[in-house]
């Protein structure tokens, strides 16, 4: 439905802004599997900068700012209502926008169109340079894991390529005499109505001698919305987000039905049995060069996770099918993620006080599924992290 919904939206735009463009020029970009019409002044597209000095950022700046601009940003306002965006959402649609409109050819003309749209669309952001290269900032109402930042008019700037996390020097802020207010937002139950892509994979696991399969399904937009994300630190904006429709009546209900009837530690250990088994173990340095930390539903489709995806995945799992908190045990010196979960009425020899309930430790990436267990001790333990 919010397919068809897209469509119907992207033909009513392009009627609208062949009536009413003038000279704007329209296109089609890919927003996760959905075609939607951009708008823009062609000369954008041509727009170079050669001095990167204040007079020629003030001087485009104002030759920009027309009815062209005025016609791009409405449309782009209904995207963002179409598919219920957040700030977050909303700067991602934005990037593509600019990376469209100036075919990727030079950075800075996107960086600039990307600062452009978010300023009309009142955002609280500033236009930056480093060297040669111009930086769009924003001021966000979160703090994601890993960012660069600059203070500036007592407000902290983070910068909005999300993907960009070295720190390039000291930053020159251009001035703009548009002034402009609000936060760029992130709300982490709220996922953008995308779901053009849809995936399905076969799952299988071992639980006490027995094999159970099923075939999960999963919105391939939202996992690719997700990783496009800023990276968030291992916590609640990860375990927070719900996983989608398709998988929620295809993996959920299916566990849910097999946990059903069973002793509440045995569906734990059921539910472990699934996480240690349903992708193997790998390192993200291999696949990224970095750490990166999947959400619940990239986890599963994943082709390999390391220990924080796999903790993280149990956690929502445990909460949400057996209402059940957990916290997470990081050991700082072996770079290891393990999970403690609150089980009432149950506290083993191994069983540990937090907050003043009690935990039992767990390992999702262990080959089988005993609780309480730890690969290292729990004294090691240099932080622990509420989910």
């Amino acid at each position: 439905m919010n397919y068809i919904k897209a469509k119907l939206l992207t033909t009513l735009c392009t009627v609208f802004l062949t009536i009413d463009a003038g000279s704007a020029y329209t296109h089609i970009i890919d927003f996760y599997g959905h075609p939607l019409t951009v708008s823009y002044d062609p000369q954008l597209s041509a727009l170079k900068f050669r001095k990167w000095d204040q007079a020629e950022i003030s001087r485009n700046l104002s030759v920009f700012r027309n009815s062209n601009l005025s016609i791009s940003v409405n449309n782009l306002k209904r995207h963002i209502a179409l598919f219920k965006l957040d700030g977050t959402a909303t700067t991602i649609l934005v990037d593509k926008y600019a990376r469209q409109i100036s075919k990727a050819n030079d950075q800075n003309t996107s960086t600039f169109i990307k600062y452009l749209f978010l300023k009309e669309l009142n955002y609280d952001v500033i236009l930056t340079k480093t060297g040669t290269e111009f930086n769009c900032m924003g001021n966000l109402n979160f703090t994601p894991g890993r960012y660069i930042f600059i203070k500036y008019a007592n407000k902290t700037y983070k910068d909005l390529d999300y993907a960009n996390r070295k720190n390039k020097g000291k930053h020159l802020i251009f001035r703009d005499k548009k002034i402009t207010t609000e936060r760029i937002s992130h709300r982490t139950l709220s996922i953008p109505l995308v779901n053009a892509k849809l995936k399905s994979r076969e799952v299988s696991f071992i639980v006490a001698g027995d094999t159970f399969m099923t075939e999960v399904k999963s919105n391939g937009s939202m996992t690719e919305f997700l990783g496009d994300l800023p990276m968030f630190a291992v916590g609640k904006f990860i375990t927070d987000v719900p996983l989608s429709a398709e998988m929620d009546s295809s993996l959920m209900t299916y566990l849910k039905q097999h946990v059903k009837g069973r002793e509440l530690i045995d569906q734990v250990k059921f539910l472990l049995a699934f996480v240690q088994q349903v992708v193997p173990y790998g390192s993200d340095y291999d696949k990224y060069g970095e750490e990166r930390f999947y959400y619940p539903e990239e986890t599963i489709m994943s082709t390999t996770s390391d220990c924080e995806d796999k903790a993280m995945l149990m956690s929502y799992l445990a909460h949400n099918i057996l209402g059940l908190k957990s916290v997470g045990l990081f050991f700082k010196q072996d770079e290891h993620l393990s999970l403690g979960i609150e089980i009432p009425g149950y506290a083993p020899h191994g069983s540990f006080n937090y907050a003043g309930k009690t935990y039992v430790s767990c390992e999702p990436t262990a080959p089988s599924p005993r609780i309480p267990q730890s690969q290292f001790s729990l004294q090691r333990v240099d932080e622990v992290i509420e989910f």
